[in-house]
């Protein structure tokens, strides 16, 4: 098993798939290498999510990703493709679209909802995690897992049976719904459970009869069964992406099925192989929801499915996932290069938990209007927008939030909140981002006569041996942080707000250290950070 395995790596990556590539990405954006093992021969060939709400895109924009995703996605116009129900793809469409194609979400974002199919961003993902330094390895499975204080160890075995040992500081287990890492470290999940199961198939068809000039990003059919789905796959008009919920209740030939969804009794339908060379062209999968007690295990991080399975309604799931795999890789990145202490990665859990109980709620509120669950007891649907950049994180990782506050509709600086965005230059809607100033390390914004607190920064992060990058923001783009001309924000590598103060109050140089000693669990004593550091948020 030579030929790019690694013996011992810095991350082991246990799933290479959307959730194990994107961590391997983002590590390698922050210059930790990786070994990614996947179980699976090749990528595989159904495009599953359909489709990268705009802050899953700003993530893989902070990776050198935005560009190579648009190019691979239809080129219809924005308003062409939106999600439609009918019966029949030959009926009437009644428009249901949350988010547009290619249209940015008003002014809180620089990037569209990007209808990627999930192999087309796979592939992306290898390409780039191959290039970043990672090593990702197909045909080789998990056989066991170990670990101790310093080290996780594992046993791992090649399609021909070779066996090895690999040795990493942390491991990911991004080994889906059913992972077995889960398993391994002993961690339950609750949650409802398997709700049915999906058939999912890439088909080449001419549906341009059904569709009649008529373009779409996703339709949700009622035939064979409520909750069909079928969507392009290119703008070739000839690939499709076809799924229906409980398979065993409809007709024996698949084919039928397709025929039955485009009201096209006479349609001649090809099924093509999901991995190339398998033979399998028709792709089953539990719909269910679930979430793991427990987020990890010492060295060990659930991500993705194996931390939460949710209904694949709203987009939520991929989300989830990739946000996860983000907020994940710059802690370990910190604490791999002795930045930051341990305590920083247990943050994970903290905060990524309260989001995923939140997504998985709300993709089975959607779930029970796709599939016609009335027995399904859910809350309401929330706004999208709110689910993509309402999120609020509460840990010791963002040391000035009390997390007594509601989120407020539009973000502005607040601790624990994605940081705002404000293009640098007003006049031109496609330039650089405030957003882009994040990334690798954690960045500081001042006002305009923030001078106090970016000299208390640069000698506290001195000190501390850590880089952090300090900004002077022009008046109106300080306003739209809610920063005055003496204010300061720190935000943290994942565009999250950590610590915001209105202006310089008591000794700028003490609370600059603390609040960077809290940030990466660096307190000399053990001790909880100071409760003066939220005193000015």
């Amino acid at each position: 098993m030579t030929g790019g395995l690694m013996r011992e790596v810095p991350v082991l990556v246990v799933g290479g798939a959307l959730t194990g590539l994107s961590a391997a990405v983002f590590l390698g954006v922050h210059g930790v290498p990786s070994l990614v093992l996947e179980r699976r021969d090749d990528i595989l060939a159904h495009p599953r999510l359909r489709g990268l709400l705009p802050r899953a895109v700003e993530v893989y924009r902070q990776a050198g990703l935005e560009r190579a995703i648009l190019d691979r996605c239809p080129t219809a116009t924005p308003r062409e493709l939106v999600s439609v129900s009918a019966r029949t793809l030959a009926e009437e469409h009644r428009p249901l679209s949350e988010v547009t194609a290619g249209e940015p979400t008003d002014a809180r974002s620089p990037c569209a909802f990007a209808p990627i199919a999930q192999d087309e961003l796979e592939h992306l993902l290898v390409d780039r995690a191959r290039s970043l330094g990672a090593r990702v390895l197909f045909g080789v499975e998990l056989v066991a897992l170990a670990q101790d204080a310093d080290w996780v160890t594992a046993r791992v075995r090649s399609r021909c049976g070779a066996e090895d040992t690999v040795r990493a500081r942390y491991a990911i287990a991004a080994d889906g719904a059913s992972s077995g890492v889960r398993r391994a470290l002993g961690i339950a999940s609750r949650g409802p459970g398997t709700l049915f199961r999906m058939a999912t198939m890439h088909v080449r068809a001419d549906l341009s009869p059904a569709l009649r000039g008529r373009r779409i990003g996703m339709a949700y059919l009622g035939e064979p069964a409520p909750g069909t789905t079928l969507g392009p796959l290119d703008d070739s008009g000839e690939h499709w992406f076809f799924g229906t919920a409980r398979p065993d209740r409809c007709d024996a030939d698949p084919a039928a099925w397709v025929r039955a969804a485009t009201g096209l009794p006479d349609l001649d339908v090809e099924l093509l192989e999901q991995v190339p060379g398998s033979g399998t062209k028709v792709f089953t999968f539990p719909i269910g929801a679930r979430l793991a007690r427990d987020y990890g295990r010492g060295r060990v991080f659930l991500a993705g499915d194996a931390a939460h399975l949710m209904p694949p309604t709203g987009g939520l799931g991929g989300l989830t996932a990739v946000e996860d795999a983000h907020n994940l890789a710059w802690k370990l990145a910190l604490v791999l290069r002795g930045a930051a202490g341990p305590r920083l990665a247990a943050t994970y859990e903290a905060e990524r938990r309260p989001v995923a109980e939140r997504a998985t709620a709300q993709a089975l509120a959607r779930a029970r209007v796709t599939w016609r669950l009335p027995d399904l007891d859910t809350e309401p649907a929330a706004d999208i927008d709110s689910l993509v950049f309402g999120n609020r994180y509460t840990s010791t990782a963002v040391p000035g939030s009390t997390g007594s506050t509601p989120v407020p509709p539009f973000p502005a600086g607040t601790p624990g909140t994605r940081a705002p965005h404000v293009y640098v230059d007003s006049d031109d809607d496609t330039g650089l981002s405030t957003l882009d100033l994040y990334g690798t390390d954690p960045v500081l914004l001042v006002g305009s006569a923030g001078d106090r607190w970016a000299t208390a920064v640069h000698r506290a992060a001195g000190l501390l041996d850590v880089a952090v990058e300090v900004y002077h923001l022009d008046p109106d783009v300080a306003e739209q942080h809610n920063l005055g001309p003496r204010g300061a924000l720190l935000v943290r590598p994942d565009g999250y707000c950590a610590w915001y103060a209105r202006d310089v109050d008591g000794d700028p140089d003490r609370v600059a250290e603390d609040v960077l000693r809290a940030l990466l669990d660096r307190d000399p004593h053990g001790s909880p950070f100071p409760q003066r550091l939220h005193q000015q948020a």
